[in-house]
């Protein structure tokens, strides 16, 4: 999260938040008030701001993790080595198939459980994580009321929800139309002409062709929600 009092990034895992973080430092006029990495909101909750987050396609998501994990990088990739499951890095369907393991969900961190994992997939979980304020209350509201989880986008605090897909025409259209006052027009221009994507793992669009049909019916089922956005 990096908050710059009137705009709010929610940084979603592996969406590019690297590249937006760079690019808020450099061109925000703003003073960030506060930084804490992919953390969510409580009590600093304020209607008044603007509240945006990044997304990914979910197939994406998971195979940007599935790369940078072989790479020996990152949080999901430290916690299945540690927990001796590295062997789920052995192909992208047995990584897939292992995150969606209900089984599997307390080892992924942010606490994730089996609870949750019967009805939300590991991504559209953080993905509600940033979204809301108090996200276990409101997520376990739904649940034990038996509700459907698409209910919860009532209660989003997001204003804007940017897609990596589209990064850079998007955040343009954030820093020169929708807030030009934010912004340093020419850091802007700068940014997008000199600068390159940071800490982008190398996702294979390929990895998709090798899941099987009964991990893909899985995966879109528990990920509904981000595939909802890409319909």
């Amino acid at each position: 999260m990096h908050d710059f009092g009137k705009i709010i990034y929610l940084d979603l895992h592996k969406t590019g938040s690297s590249y937006i973080s760079t690019f808020l430092k450099s061109c925000c006029l703003l003073t960030e008030n506060k930084f804490s990495k992919h953390n969510w909101i409580k009590e600093e909750y304020d209607s008044n701001n603007f509240y945006f987050i990044s997304i990914r396609h979910p197939l994406s998501l998971y195979s940007s993790i599935f790369r940078y994990g072989l790479d020996e990088k990152g949080d999901v990739w430290n916690r299945l080595r540690n927990s001796g499951n590295s062997s789920a890095y052995s192909s992208f369907n047995s990584f897939v198939e292992f995150l969606i393991d209900e089984d599997n969900a307390n080892l992924l961190g942010y606490g994730y459980n089996k609870n949750y994992a019967k009805h939300i997939g590991f991504m559209s979980f953080r993905f509600l994580k940033l979204s809301l304020q108090f996200p276990h209350r409101k997520i376990n509201h739904v649940l034990n009321t038996k509700g459907n989880i698409e209910e919860l986008e009532k209660l989003f605090i997001t204003n804007l929800e940017i897609k990596t897909e589209n990064l850079n025409d998007e955040l343009k259209v954030l820093a020169t139309e929708r807030f030009p006052q934010y912004f340093q027009q020419d850091a802007v221009s700068k940014f997008f002409n000199k600068t390159k994507r940071v800490n982008a793992s190398s996702a294979n669009a390929d990895d998709v062709d090798r899941l099987s049909d009964t991990t893909l019916s899985t995966l879109s089922s528990k990920e509904k929600l981000l595939f909802s956005r890409y319909q």
